[in-house]
Protein backbone atom coordinates (compact mmCIF):
# COMPACT_ATOMS: atom_id res chain seq x y z
CA UNK A 1 0.00 0.00 0.00
CA UNK A 2 1.34 3.16 -0.88
CA UNK A 3 0.46 6.81 0.66
CA UNK A 4 0.83 10.33 -0.53
CA UNK A 5 -0.04 13.46 1.57
CA UNK A 6 0.65 15.85 -1.27
CA UNK A 7 1.10 14.52 -4.68
CA UNK A 8 -0.50 16.45 -7.46
CA UNK A 9 -1.27 13.36 -9.58
CA UNK A 10 -3.66 11.15 -6.81
CA UNK A 11 -4.58 14.02 -4.71
CA UNK A 12 -8.43 13.99 -4.25
CA UNK A 13 -8.81 11.20 -6.71
CA UNK A 14 -10.40 7.49 -5.93
CA UNK A 15 -11.53 4.48 -7.48
CA UNK A 16 -10.31 1.68 -9.64
CA UNK A 17 -7.49 2.24 -11.82
CA UNK A 18 -5.79 -1.08 -12.99
CA UNK A 19 -5.54 -3.81 -10.39
CA UNK A 20 -5.25 -0.84 -7.65
CA UNK A 21 -7.61 0.97 -5.58
CA UNK A 22 -6.92 4.78 -5.26
CA UNK A 23 -8.73 6.44 -2.25
CA UNK A 24 -8.95 9.75 -0.26
CA UNK A 25 -8.78 9.69 3.38
CA UNK A 26 -7.79 11.92 6.09
CA UNK A 27 -5.94 13.95 4.05
CA UNK A 28 -4.02 10.80 2.32
CA UNK A 29 -3.97 9.57 -1.23
CA UNK A 30 -3.99 5.72 -0.74
CA UNK A 31 -3.04 3.56 -3.16
CA UNK A 32 -3.94 -0.20 -2.69
CA UNK A 33 -4.11 -3.70 -4.37
CA UNK A 34 -7.89 -4.50 -5.55
CA UNK A 35 -8.98 -6.64 -2.99
CA UNK A 36 -9.83 -10.45 -4.07
CA UNK A 37 -13.09 -11.44 -3.33
CA UNK A 38 -13.44 -14.46 -5.09
CA UNK A 39 -13.91 -16.73 -2.48
CA UNK A 40 -16.26 -14.71 -0.20
CA UNK A 41 -19.24 -16.72 0.72
CA UNK A 42 -22.44 -14.22 1.08
CA UNK A 43 -24.86 -15.63 3.27
CA UNK A 44 -28.39 -15.69 2.14
CA UNK A 45 -29.70 -12.81 3.86
CA UNK A 46 -26.58 -10.48 2.32
CA UNK A 47 -27.42 -12.04 -1.23
CA UNK A 48 -31.02 -11.19 -0.26
CA UNK A 49 -29.65 -7.59 0.38
CA UNK A 50 -27.87 -6.90 -2.47
CA UNK A 51 -30.86 -7.90 -4.82
CA UNK A 52 -32.57 -5.21 -2.55
CA UNK A 53 -30.69 -2.90 -2.99
CA UNK A 54 -30.35 -3.44 -7.21
CA UNK A 55 -33.74 -3.23 -7.05
CA UNK A 56 -33.44 0.14 -5.52
CA UNK A 57 -30.96 1.18 -8.19
CA UNK A 58 -33.22 0.53 -10.86
CA UNK A 59 -35.86 2.20 -9.02
CA UNK A 60 -33.67 5.19 -9.11
CA UNK A 61 -32.51 5.23 -12.62
CA UNK A 62 -36.32 4.99 -13.46
CA UNK A 63 -36.54 7.72 -11.55
CA UNK A 64 -34.02 9.77 -13.07
CA UNK A 65 -35.75 8.84 -16.49
CA UNK A 66 -39.30 10.27 -15.56
CA UNK A 67 -39.89 14.13 -15.27
CA UNK A 68 -42.99 13.78 -12.51
CA UNK A 69 -40.88 11.48 -10.03
CA UNK A 70 -38.28 13.54 -10.37
CA UNK A 71 -40.08 16.57 -9.49
CA UNK A 72 -41.53 15.01 -6.45
CA UNK A 73 -38.53 14.22 -5.15
CA UNK A 74 -36.88 17.34 -6.14
CA UNK A 75 -39.62 18.56 -3.64
CA UNK A 76 -39.09 16.35 -1.16
CA UNK A 77 -35.37 15.29 -0.90
CA UNK A 78 -33.47 17.43 1.61
CA UNK A 79 -31.55 20.24 0.07
CA UNK A 80 -27.93 18.79 0.49
CA UNK A 81 -29.26 15.22 -1.04
CA UNK A 82 -29.34 14.50 -4.86
CA UNK A 83 -32.49 12.87 -6.44
CA UNK A 84 -30.55 9.47 -6.77
CA UNK A 85 -29.52 8.97 -2.96
CA UNK A 86 -33.29 10.36 -2.13
CA UNK A 87 -34.72 7.90 -4.49
CA UNK A 88 -32.35 4.91 -2.86
CA UNK A 89 -33.14 5.98 0.06
CA UNK A 90 -36.91 5.58 0.16
CA UNK A 91 -37.18 3.02 -1.99
CA UNK A 92 -35.13 1.02 0.83
CA UNK A 93 -37.01 2.18 3.73
CA UNK A 94 -40.52 1.07 4.34
CA UNK A 95 -42.97 3.66 5.56
CA UNK A 96 -44.65 2.76 9.44
CA UNK A 97 -48.02 3.02 10.80
CA UNK A 98 -47.79 4.74 14.15
CA UNK A 99 -51.00 4.17 15.09
CA UNK A 100 -54.72 3.24 14.34
CA UNK A 101 -57.31 4.87 16.37
CA UNK A 102 -60.94 3.28 16.56
CA UNK A 103 -62.34 5.28 19.71
CA UNK A 104 -64.66 6.91 16.39
CA UNK A 105 -65.99 3.72 15.38
CA UNK A 106 -69.28 2.55 16.51
CA UNK A 107 -70.38 0.82 13.29
CA UNK A 108 -72.56 3.77 12.20
CA UNK A 109 -71.94 5.64 8.58
CA UNK A 110 -69.53 8.66 9.51
CA UNK A 111 -67.30 7.49 11.85
CA UNK A 112 -64.07 7.75 11.19
CA UNK A 113 -60.87 5.70 11.61
CA UNK A 114 -58.09 7.68 12.31
CA UNK A 115 -54.16 6.54 10.94
CA UNK A 116 -50.89 7.89 11.84
CA UNK A 117 -48.49 6.48 9.63
CA UNK A 118 -44.76 7.63 8.71
CA UNK A 119 -42.61 7.36 5.83
CA UNK A 120 -38.81 9.01 5.31
CA UNK A 121 -40.11 11.29 2.75
CA UNK A 122 -43.85 10.97 2.06
CA UNK A 123 -46.98 8.91 2.55
CA UNK A 124 -48.26 8.69 -0.75
CA UNK A 125 -52.02 6.45 0.08
CA UNK A 126 -53.44 4.63 3.21
CA UNK A 127 -56.40 2.00 2.64
CA UNK A 128 -58.81 0.80 5.39
CA UNK A 129 -60.86 -2.41 5.06
CA UNK A 130 -63.35 -3.47 7.43
CA UNK A 131 -63.73 -7.54 7.68
CA UNK A 132 -66.24 -9.10 9.64
CA UNK A 133 -65.70 -12.42 11.79
CA UNK A 134 -65.91 -14.72 9.07
CA UNK A 135 -63.28 -12.84 6.83
CA UNK A 136 -65.59 -10.97 4.37
CA UNK A 137 -65.41 -7.36 3.79
CA UNK A 138 -67.54 -4.86 5.01
CA UNK A 139 -66.00 -2.15 3.57
CA UNK A 140 -63.25 -0.77 2.48
CA UNK A 141 -61.67 2.40 0.72
CA UNK A 142 -58.75 5.17 0.67
CA UNK A 143 -58.14 7.49 3.95
CA UNK A 144 -58.23 11.00 3.00
CA UNK A 145 -55.09 13.09 4.23
CA UNK A 146 -55.77 15.27 7.03
CA UNK A 147 -54.71 19.12 6.13
CA UNK A 148 -51.63 19.96 7.47
CA UNK A 149 -50.47 16.90 8.83
CA UNK A 150 -47.55 16.16 6.27
CA UNK A 151 -49.07 13.51 5.28
CA UNK A 152 -49.10 11.61 8.58
CA UNK A 153 -52.65 11.66 10.20
CA UNK A 154 -55.25 10.32 7.56
CA UNK A 155 -59.24 9.70 8.40
CA UNK A 156 -61.41 6.98 6.59
CA UNK A 157 -64.73 7.83 6.97
CA UNK A 158 -67.23 4.93 7.28
CA UNK A 159 -70.03 4.51 4.79
CA UNK A 160 -71.83 0.94 5.84
CA UNK A 161 -73.96 0.52 8.90
CA UNK A 162 -72.46 -2.42 10.55
CA UNK A 163 -74.34 -2.78 14.04
CA UNK A 164 -72.25 -6.14 14.84
CA UNK A 165 -68.94 -4.35 14.80
CA UNK A 166 -67.59 -5.74 17.80
CA UNK A 167 -64.68 -8.35 16.75
CA UNK A 168 -64.77 -7.63 13.44
CA UNK A 169 -61.13 -6.65 12.19
CA UNK A 170 -59.60 -3.29 10.66
CA UNK A 171 -56.69 -3.86 7.87
CA UNK A 172 -55.06 -0.77 7.23
CA UNK A 173 -51.94 -0.73 4.26
CA UNK A 174 -49.92 1.73 4.01
CA UNK A 175 -47.71 2.65 0.83
CA UNK A 176 -45.20 5.24 -0.27
CA UNK A 177 -44.11 6.72 -3.44
CA UNK A 178 -41.71 3.93 -4.63
CA UNK A 179 -44.94 1.62 -3.61
CA UNK A 180 -43.59 -0.15 -0.16
CA UNK A 181 -46.72 -1.31 1.40
CA UNK A 182 -47.10 -2.11 5.42
CA UNK A 183 -49.70 -3.32 6.47
CA UNK A 184 -51.17 -3.92 10.29
CA UNK A 185 -54.55 -5.33 11.40
CA UNK A 186 -56.55 -4.58 14.49
CA UNK A 187 -59.29 -6.82 15.90
CA UNK A 188 -62.41 -4.45 17.12
CA UNK A 189 -62.89 -4.81 21.08
CA UNK A 190 -65.23 -7.53 21.67
CA UNK A 191 -65.97 -6.01 25.24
Amino acid sequence: MAISYDNVLTKHYHGRFGNAVLRWCRGKSIMSKLPDCSKVVRSKAQRANEKRFAAAVHYAKMVLKDPKLMEDYDKIKKEYQSTWNAAISNFLLKPKIDAIDLDGYQGQPGNTITVSAQDKYKVEGVNVMILNETGQVVESGPAVERPFSGSMEWDYKVTVMNPSYKGNRVVVRVSDLPGNVVQESVVLDST
